[in-house]
């Protein structure tokens, strides 16, 4: 197997299997049809949205789309390179995906830095397994949550608070992510990719991004900022985005001595209803494990389909392999 350049448009996976640099854009069509299956599209609008959403994939440095062909025959797609994985899909009526995957993982073993994990990003439920038997490690899998805007008929604590978020608040807004995030899923799965603590910085650029991107009156409108009136301090917050041209709750994060007083669903209910003058659903994405999932259960949010990420790593100076 020859190694990975930018400059060559074909690879051999065997005497059987090769895969070709395809065009991105018809790339995308195709792993529309056969790789995001219909009950994964439920938020997305414009065909035109779903296509850039295929190609939008920031943890792939290049544009490397390519065909799936046993012979001149075209089977299947993938996305590929160095250390990365991902957008696999495979063309009927041809089926023998573990072999594919199999000779896949091969490459992938020649063209990777042994310095760093290889990753499988975006891998549907059908295809984990497969992933699984081929000595991929399972990692982060995330799902998506989405219910029905509606009015809801509530009342806010006597004890605290409430008003919407403004930019001048990114700072205050940070912190208290930063320390209601503490010990969580998430945060562990930061430090064990990245390798490091997430720090406060990590959560004020992620607000400031909030800020910058959020330019519509209804989602700062349906976000929340709530204070404790005795301690005059920030004890949540909710911040809802726009993502594929649906609401999306970006963060949510309660302080952990005020937990139990059902402030995040308090939230929920405000930004449901704010919405509901515009938008007909809200969603969210969850991380597998992570115990919020069931406050949003209870509030009426279904989950989708899951999504899960594998790896392979680095044991050793080289990476795991054991076939």
């Amino acid at each position: 197997m020859q190694n990975w350049s930018r400059n060559i448009d074909c690879y051999e996976l065997s005497d059987k299997y090769s895969i070709i640099k395809a065009n991105p854009k018809e790339f995308a069509i195709y792993e529309s049809v056969y790789g995001d299956k219909i009950y994964n599209r439920f938020a997305v609008k414009h065909w035109d949205l779903r296509l850039s959403i295929s190609l939008d994939n920031p943890f792939a440095k290049d544009e490397s789309f390519y065909w799936i062909k046993a012979g001149e025959l075209r089977i299947g797609g993938v996305l590929i390179e160095p250390n990365v994985i991902s957008r696999l899909f495979i063309i009927p009526p041809f089926t023998n995906i573990f072999e594919i995957i199999k000779l896949l993982k091969k490459l992938l073993l020649q063209w990777s830095d042994s310095n760093n994990n290889i990753y499988a990003y975006q891998i549907p439920q059908e295809q984990s397994h497969y992933f699984e038997m081929l000595g991929f490690w399972p990692d982060k899998n995330r799902r998506w949550m989405m219910r029905p805007t509606e009015v809801f008929d509530f009342v806010w604590d006597n004890a605290i608070t409430v008003r919407i978020p403004k930019k001048s608040d990114n700072e205050e807004i940070a912190k208290l992510f930063y320390e209601s995030f503490s010990g969580g899923i998430d945060r562990e799965y930061f430090t064990k990719q990245n390798e490091q603590e997430c720090t406060y910085e990590y959560y004020l650029g992620e607000v400031n991004a909030y800020f910058n991107d959020c330019t519509e009156n209804i989602l700062l409108d349906a976000s929340t900022l709530v204070y404790d009136k005795i301690e005059k301090k920030l004890i949540g917050a909710c911040l809802v985005s726009l993502f594929e041209e649906w609401p999306l709750i970006h963060s949510i994060g309660v302080d952990s001595s005020h937990r139990g007083k059902y402030l995040a669903t308090t939230m929920l209910k405000n930004a449901l209803t704010i919405l509901n003058k515009e938008y007909p659903i809200l969603r969210l994405f969850v991380t597998i494990g992570n115990a919020s999932e069931s406050v949003y259960y209870e509030l009426g949010f279904i989950p989708g389909v899951e999504f899960k990420r594998f790896y392979i790593p680095v044991l050793n100076g080289e990476h795991e392999n054991r076939i």
